[in-house]
């Protein structure tokens, strides 16, 4: 995992979705493009992360209509990032810090790049010592 930099193992280009838009059109991107999270964004910038388990936990099982709940109000707010230039080592350690299982990429510009996800690096260097740490 040494001198690994995070943007060799990102998700490069992620899908990125409006905070106006539904849960249902959150969840048919997830369906199309196979992730089960999406960076929300306004042209600002980022607002927070919707994900596959916010919709069904926080919407779909108590009833609500998925059509009609809007992303921003089933989304979390607080989100973490990494530059695609930091060290694999220490976006790894921001997760651990902050308990996630994914952290948004931002270039040097501030703009969203990728995402790094914990599956992504453990499939890139499933060592079993260092998964283990």
């Amino acid at each position: 995992m040494r001198n690994i930099r995070v943007k060799e193992l990102m998700t490069p280009d992620p899908v990125l979705i409006s905070p106006d838009a539904t849960l249902q059109e959150a969840a048919k991107e997830m369906a199309v493009f196979d992730c089960g999270f999406l960076p929300v964004m306004r042209k600002d910038g980022v607002l927070g992360t919707i994900t596959d388990r916010d919709i069904t936990i926080r919407a779909v099982s108590k009833g609500l209509d998925p059509r009609k709940e809007k992303v921003l109000s089933y989304m979390t707010h607080d989100c973490f990032s990494c530059n695609e230039n930091d060290y694999l080592e220490d976006a790894a350690e921001k997760m651990r810090e902050h308990k996630v299982s994914r952290l948004i990429v931002k270039n040097h510009k501030g703009e969203v790049v990728g995402v790094l996800s914990f599956g992504g690096i453990l499939r890139q260097d499933a060592d079993a010592k260092e998964v283990s740490n």
